[in-house]
């Protein structure tokens, strides 16, 4: 279980860094009058979602690893000032975009129905990956305990109100057949007779791009360091450079891995594979966090952990049932009578039968069992939504990074028969 969250964390931030990267050159490109592909090399003889090369991803990826491998204290001013102006920028896009507003544009509203909701929802999830990054940092940050929750919540809180203003904003500019995938706010601008807002939009999300790219480094890195740590990952990823104090060799190998697929993966095959992981690491949590408060070993009678392990895996089961029965019926709703009520009979039974074993010591999440048990529920339903070529392509990069794994097991073995 622990190797299946560590591969899924890690290829989650290894495709968001590359999906970021790729964006990055599309608005460097319409920040320079250029189409966003102008700057990208054309493969013709390769599949049309993987033909577009993106030689200037890997320049920008080279100099996030450069900034990241130097401090952390240098990284973390560099991103204040960049967010002081991205704030800034995000400001001037809901203005100046809803001067430029048209209602008309909100009339075809919700054009694919709830099903397009949530399979959109599914696509974009990976627009809140990041803000777990701030809990790798714990060891470098003052008073953990109070600080993390603090920063966790209120930064997700922000950004969540950020991203539904910039999205109303941006479909109100624009028809959303005529938003521009790589580039969207930059074009929306240039279609609307702001040609110079375009430069500010451009300019501000590069920036954006920055920095998301630069934390994206620093948390991957010690995620990578922490699982190295415990041996089922090559420990020499682990080692801590004494001059910098950073993790050079995790951050040089997970930036790696990060360019070798922005260079040919388009944006849309990048969303879904992110979409995937990140879901399936936000229910893991969930239940990690019922196990933490449910379970504590020699305190949890033998009765209560049977009861805690039924209640969990009928939670688990109506939850996947619930999203196969999504899946496979375009319009049916008999199935919803049979799973929801078990999922809410199994979270309640969950809350009146089994007494909590363990209670957090600074803060903790509210209403357990309800909140993380909607959250399994919600997370397994989205990837319901997701395309089946998408868990195709997840299954075979998850195999080469067991692979992978496999072998910096093997020679650590080697190694100590070797000592």
């Amino acid at each position: 279980m622990a190797f299946i969250a560590a591969g899924n964390i890690l290829l989650e931030y290894v495709i968001g860094g590359a999906a970021v990267a790729r964006s990055w050159t599309s608005y460097f490109a319409t920040l320079l009058n250029h189409h966003p592909n102008d700057f990208r090399i054309v493969a013709h003889g390769l599949s049309p979602d993987y033909r577009y090369l993106d030689p200037i991803a890997i320049v920008v990826l080279a100099i996030i690893c450069v900034m990241a491998v130097m401090s952390t204290k240098g990284s973390s001013i560099f991103n204040y000032i960049a967010s002081i102006i991205h704030v800034a920028v995000i400001i001037f896009i809901i203005i100046a975009g809803l001067i430029k507003a048209d209602t008309k544009n909100y009339s075809d509203f919700a054009p694919f129905g709830v099903r397009g909701i949530f399979q959109a929802s599914a696509v974009l999830f990976f627009a809140y990956i990041g803000f777990d990054a701030v809990s790798t940092m714990a060891e470098e940050t003052k008073n953990p305990g109070r600080n993390i929750p603090i920063g966790l919540v209120a930064s997700m809180v922000i950004v969540t109100l950020a991203y539904c203003l910039l999205a109303m904003t941006l479909c109100l500019m624009q028809p959303y057949k005529d938003i521009d995938v790589d580039a969207p706010f930059s074009v929306a601008f240039e279609a609307a007779g702001w040609g110079w807002a375009k430069y500010i939009v451009a300019a501000g999300a590069l920036k954006g791009m920055t920095t998301v790219l630069l934390v994206s480094a620093v948390g991957q890195a010690r995620y990578l360091t922490h699982i190295a740590r415990t041996h089922m990952m090559p420990p020499w990823l682990a080692i801590v450079n004494e001059k910098t104090g950073t993790p050079v060799n995790a951050t040089v190998v997970m930036l790696a891995a990060t360019a070798v697929i922005a260079f040919f993966t388009s944006l849309g095959i990048l969303s879904n594979l992110l979409s995937i992981s990140t879901l399936f690491i936000f229910m893991l949590v969930a239940i990690g966090l019922l196990v933490r408060r449910y379970h504590v070993s020699g305190v949890t009678t033998i009765a209560n952990l049977i009861k805690f392990i039924v209640f969990l895996a009928l939670i688990l089961g109506s939850s996947i049932g619930t999203a196969i029965y999504w899946a496979s019926s375009t319009d049916g709703w008999i199935g919803y009578t049979i799973t929801l009520p078990i999922w809410v009979l199994s979270t309640f039974g969950l809350w009146l039968f089994v007494p909590q074993a363990r209670e957090p010591k600074v803060w903790g999440v509210p209403l357990v069992p309800w909140l993380p048990s909607v959250s399994i529920a919600v997370n397994i339903f989205l990837l319901g939504s997701i395309d089946k070529a998408s868990f195709e392509r997840q299954r075979h990069i998850f195999q080469i990074l067991k692979e992978y794994a496999l072998y910096g097991v093997l020679e650590i073995d080697v190694l100590i028969r070797t000592l």
